[in-house]
């Protein structure tokens, strides 16, 4: 077979998906089927658990657990405050005494008899978790998640970091092949609040740190290196999956790793999205159950001067020639023309046989891949 059907990056101005909201644990519901929510309304709750605390009173005390056993001044299943004293010895005819406090406010959830440790349950934490999109309510799975219906503006990245976040589209003059400097975004990010920067093709390190100065939410750029992430992250991380680093900001990537400019097509469509309220979501995952990072912006209907309802059409199949970019190291985001499409399976280092295309990247060399491991490109 000479062709093949596979992916590339969505960038459209006008899509509708259904977004699966689900809790970590069971918990509730504030929803019903055919509410219209937005995209900051908190939609499910849950109660999360608190970390269980230890206590090693006979340490503590200098006992064995036989002794320690009577000081203790709690019992299990009630509730104590933090410096609370839940143990107390005395010796040598109470002129001398040893008190243990406890070291947070919770729940007394066991003491054991064998080695005299205490478990202190922290309290509860309140975990809600937002709509994300605007949108209408299609289903609702009881105590655990919903489905959303949303209508409006897409563009996938190829990698990114950071969690969900909200906030205003802005895009930077600079042409696409420029590395963003902190000079080219003070005056904007302090403009608008909760910025959505778009523009450049990467950033430097100096230039993200002060966007999250500035409280931006997310940056949307061409590339980044390895150098930059790592310094921004605070270690090195993997591509396979991401999402839930603690940053200060969401940072999304179209292009790849290095130093390759934004798409005009992106840009294009961006600038038609400004001042809009988006969504971003830095979460990538690049194996089974592929998951993109993401800009959405809820639209109620499609832009003014896009005719139909439909996104752009784009070429979906793969044939020689084909523009492609590679989405498995060890050639990650690496772009290239396919050169052959042999019709056999191969063997692959791993072990596995698969379906594989040669393609020749754009510094000359020419490799051999499986298919899955790509997506068109424009």
């Amino acid at each position: 077979m000479g062709v093949a059907y596979t992916p590339g990056l969505t960038v459209t101005a006008w899509t509708v998906l259904e977004k699966v909201r689900e809790l970590p644990l069971p918990g509730k519901v504030l929803v019903q089927v055919g509410e219209q929510v937005k995209a900051s309304q908190v939609i499910l709750t849950a109660e999360l658990p608190g970390e269980l605390e230890i206590v090693r009173l006979s340490e503590k005390l200098g006992l064995p657990p036989e002794e320690a056993l009577p000081c203790v001044k709690v019992h299990v299943g009630t509730n104590i405050e933090k410096k609370e004293i839940i143990a107390e010895h005395k010796a040598f005819f109470g002129f001398f005494s040893v008190d243990v406090e406890s070291p947070c406010s919770g729940n007394i959830e066991f003491l054991t008899e064998a080695n005299a440790h205490l478990g202190i349950r922290r309290p509860a934490t309140q975990f809600e978790l937002q709509a994300y999109v605007d949108g209408e309510i299609l289903s609702v799975e009881a105590g655990k998640a919903v489905s959303i219906r949303a209508k409006g503006a897409q563009i996938q990245g190829i990698f990114g970091v950071g969690g969900e976040r909200h906030g205003t589209i802005v895009v930077l003059p600079q042409a696409i092949d420029t590395q963003i400097q902190t000079s080219h975004i003070d005056a904007i990010a302090e403009r608008v609040p909760r910025a959505i920067l778009v523009g450049g093709s990467s950033f430097h390190i100096d230039a993200i740190r002060r966007a999250a100065e500035l409280q931006a939410s997310a940056i949307l750029t061409g590339s980044i290196d390895s150098v930059t992430l790592a310094q921004y992250v605070g270690y090195e991380i993997g591509v396979s999956i991401t999402g839930d680093e603690e940053v200060p900001l969401t940072l999304i990537v179209t292009e790849g790793f290095g130093e390759l400019s934004l798409s005009p097509r992106i840009l294009a469509l961006a600038k038609r999205l400004e001042g809009r309220e988006g969504s971003v979501s830095g979460a990538t995952q690049v194996r089974a159950g592929a998951l993109r990072p993401e800009l959405f912006v809820s639209l109620p209907s499609p832009l003014e001067s896009q005719t139909s309802g439909s996104p752009i059409a784009t070429k979906n199949t793969l044939e020689v020639g084909s523009r492609i970019r590679v989405i498995r190291v060890p050639y990650f985001g690496q772009f290239g023309e396919v050169t052959s499409l042999p019709h056999e399976p191969q063997a692959m280092p791993c072990g596995s046989v698969v379906r594989v295309l040669e393609a020749k990247l754009e510094n000359g060399e020419v490799v051999t891949v499986p298919r899955a491991n790509v997506e068109l490109s424009e």
